[in-house]
């Protein structure tokens, strides 16, 4: 995993930077310990990492996509840092 600083511009928005270095939402929020929108100006951590993302689909839970991957609830729990899911959620498996 690779971390390292960005310094937020006038047009970044959390969804525009979860994009752009393909980093689950929750994720961002939880390493920057956001409580409010990001402002420009603003130095963020960006962690990224080797993990494939998969957008969660309708009816989809922790336990059906850890199933899907092979992998276990815990462990998707805590690499997105989310406690449940839920459709259009961009997480790493």
């Amino acid at each position: 995993m690779e971390k390292f600083f960005y310094r937020v511009n006038s047009e970044d928005t959390v969804n525009l930077l979860c994009s752009k270095f393909n980093l689950p939402i929750g994720v961002f929020v939880s390493i920057n310990n956001l409580k409010k929108e990001i402002e420009e100006g603003d130095l963020v951590v960006i962690e990224k990492c080797n993990n494939k993302l998969y957008f969660v689909q309708p009816l989809d839970t922790i336990k059906s996509v850890a199933k899907k991957f092979g992998t276990t609830e815990e462990r998707l729990k805590e690499l997105n840092k989310v406690d449940y899911i839920f459709y259009g959620l961009k997480i790493k498996v």
